[in-house]
């Protein structure tokens, strides 16, 4: 968000207050953000973050393309990308922690696998949670 300007995030706000005829302190009542921080955005001081900005558009009835922000849901459903770095440690991390319980389940079980085919199930079964498991990372 640092290409846009504190300047204009500053105007749009303050001239969307002054067309609904809201004072600071109204405002800061209705969108239950302190009155300090809406005083501090339309002196062009700081840049609301995007949660603040969504507030202040829906009270003052403009939109986040007014600044080149496009509206894309609740910031907080999204969960951060992560990196190839750091999806390959997961990914060994993830393989580990499978191998680690699946050998638990087999010492802890005297009579199990009682036969190679259920051997071979169990490891299609923990090859396939594991393929999961990437499939989710990975995507």
């Amino acid at each position: 968000m640092a290409q846009y300007k504190k300047e204009d995030i500053a105007r749009l706000v303050k001239d969307g207050r002054i067309a609904k005829g809201y004072t600071q302190q109204e405002l800061s009542d209705l969108s239950n953000i302190s009155l300090r921080s809406i005083q501090r955005i339309e002196n062009g001081e700081v840049i609301p973050r995007l949660y603040t900005l969504k507030i202040l558009a829906g009270q003052l009835s403009f939109s986040l393309a007014d600044i080149g922000l496009e509206p894309s849901g609740d910031v907080t459903d999204k969960a951060p990308k992560l990196n190839r770095p750091r999806k390959l440690i997961l990914s060994v991390c993830f393989f580990f922690l499978i191998l680690l319980l699946t050998g638990a389940f087999l010492s802890q079980s005297a009579r199990f696998p009682e036969t190679d085919f259920e051997r071979f199930l169990l490891w299609a079964a923990v090859l396939a949670v594991y393929g999961a498991a990437l499939f989710r990372i990975w995507k």
